[in-house]
């Protein structure tokens, strides 16, 4: 029996979880490579990702030294270097304060800072500015030069939560520069400043002032600086992973590969070809794998994605399918930007929606594109697009009743149930798409979407030995494979089921690695009726 104590949850600290002897993934290494070094630094990350933890784990660091790191990486390398040195850590947590205007998010940090004054006997200077808080952090600063570390997370959290108001965004976004600005002005008489943000502002605009920031996103060597990789989800998890494989009746093999296609690759460096596991997907799994593999991303991720939800409606002409996969380049990867200026695809990769894939290209070079990194993602992205793009909307209770008739339909093996909610989703999700019934890959496309949307691990176009099958499902015991065929009449769809049938036995599809139940289904779908009108089972 394993101790689910030993995961840890995601608003513990990091102080929490070495005194609880909780389960932490040791990349500490990473962490001495920065933070030994002066000066101001700054990482995004998508949202549920540990950028909280990791500002946790330097205020530890440099306000008690290596007292919570024995046995970690960095213990040698920072008792070398600090010698036992210890800081006054400010640390502000711009998501944890409550305020509606510029006015009294000031005051929040001013109370924030006046909590350290106090403790030092620091008096604050008179100020004339309706903003206080810039005043009494230099104060605060130059009380003791040099023994100040300055923490900030979650720096861009005013400005994703006010973008329905342009005109306070603005106050925020000029606010932020004036506050940056001050931060630059101190950066000489502090030990270290480190800022977390979900993504990243152009440089002319909140960080224009701020402009020896040091970008750690921009150098491959920390791309692995947080999620899991690998290698740790065998050293630190398997024990969990087996229990859950047993929860589920599967093969632990089977459970690392479920994992895998629903938590794993995001990729933040072009240069890094690591891909990572988001923890709180993974910490939430192991913990309650009796539950299967929901989607944390999207069900307890945080609140709504406003930022996305918001951005995603000016993209009215984008199909669907591109936004799944589109070329980009290396600017789009690493670009600063201004919320209002974004183009979707640079902001949908900063906030995790799209990660970046390479491949060969006819050249003999390679090509980067952008994908979701993985299943729960992937769904997440399709729900939102239907939510905000469609001309009829589809909400919650659509979602949620198409996600639990297929996941019924493929436990029971309910076939003729199975079929009837393909025929609901074409009808559904291809309503008022004019383009939806004229193609066969693009009928294909909304019963993929469908299953994805339900957390359902499905592919298409699987490359096999003798081609390629147009969707493939991989459940924990089972195979199943659906050849689609398009009849524009009637009259055409007793032949296009013989095509299928043949199709499907002729090239073998589905028996591949690792073997399982294959069930394969040939399925004809009625432009006219935009319903499947025939199918058979090839068992």
């Amino acid at each position: 029996m394993v101790d689910i104590s030993r995961l840890p949850r995601a608003k513990n600290k990091f102080e929490d979880i070495r005194k609880k002897n909780q389960i932490y993934v040791d990349h500490t290494d990473l962490i001495y490579e920065f933070a030994y070094l002066d000066g101001p630094n700054f990482l995004s990350r998508p949202r549920r990702f540990g950028k909280s933890l990791l500002v946790s784990t330097l205020e530890s660091l440099f306000s008690h030294g290596t007292e919570f790191f024995k046995g970690l990486k960095i213990e040698k390398l920072w008792d070398e270097k600090e010698k036992g040195k210890i800081y006054r850590v400010i640390h502000l947590d711009f998501s944890n304060m409550t305020y509606t205007s510029t006015e009294e998010f000031d005051r929040k940090i001013y109370d924030e800072l006046n909590k350290t004054a106090k403790a030092l006997n620091v008096t604050p200077s008179e100020v004339s500015s309706k903003y206080i808080a810039e005043s009494l952090f230099k104060d605060i600063i130059l009380s003791a030069p040099g023994e100040f570390v300055l923490l900030i997370d979650e720096y861009d959290y005013p400005l994703t939560h006010s973008l329905d108001n342009k005109s306070l965004f603005e106050e925020y976004r000029n606010y932020l520069q004036g506050f940056f600005g001050a931060i630059k002005g101190l950066t000489g008489d502090m030990r270290f400043v480190f800022i977390t943000g979900v993504g990243r502002f152009a440089k002319t605009s909140v960080f224009s002032q701020l402009n020896n920031l040091r970008d750690l996103g921009l150098e491959s060597d920390f791309a692995p600086l947080l999620g899991y990789t690998d290698d740790d989800m065998h050293q630190y998890f398997d024990e969990y992973v087996e229990n859950a494989a047993n929860t589920l009746n599967i093969s632990k093999e089977e459970c690392y590969s479920q994992i895998k296609a629903h938590y794993d690759g995001y990729r933040f460096h072009v240069d890094n070809a690591a891909t990572l596991y988001n923890p709180w997907s993974v910490l939430n799994f192991l913990t309650t794998p009796k539950n299967g593999f929901r989607n944390f991303w999207y069900e307890t991720g945080g609140a709504y994605p406003t930022l996305i939800a918001s951005y995603i409606k000016n993209i009215q002409k984008t199909p669907l399918e591109t936004l799944l996969k589109t070329k980009c380049g290396p600017k789009t990867l690493n670009e600063f930007y201004d919320y209002f200026d974004a183009t979707p695809l640079s902001l949908l990769y900063q906030t995790g929606y799209l990660t970046v894939r390479s491949e060969p290209n006819e050249m003999g070079g390679q090509s980067l594109f952008l994908v979701p990194p993985n299943l729960e993602v992937h769904s997440s992205l399709i729900q939102l697009y239907y939510r905000n793009v469609r001309k009829n909307s589809l909400d919650d209770d659509v979602f949620y009743e198409f996600a639990s008739a297929l996941i019924n339909n493929f436990e029971k093996s309910d076939y003729n149930s199975l079929i009837k909610t393909f025929s609901a989703a074409l009808n559904t999700f291809g309503y008022d798409d004019n383009e939806a019934f004229k193609s066969e890959h693009y009928c294909r496309d909304i019963v993929y979407f469908t299953l994805t949307l339900s957390g359902i691990n499905a592919q298409r176009e699987v490359i096999e030995a003798n081609g390629r099958a147009d969707l493939t499902v991989e459940l924990t015991d089972k195979r199943y494979v659906f050849e689609f065929k398009l009849a524009q009449d009637s009259a055409s769809e007793n032949r296009l089921l013989e095509e299928a049938v043949s199709q499907i036995k002729d090239r073998h599809y589905g028996e591949i690695l690792p073997l399982k139940k294959l069930i394969r289904i040939a399925v004809v779908i009625s432009a006219k009726n935009k319903a499947v009108s025939q199918w058979q089972i090839i068992e």
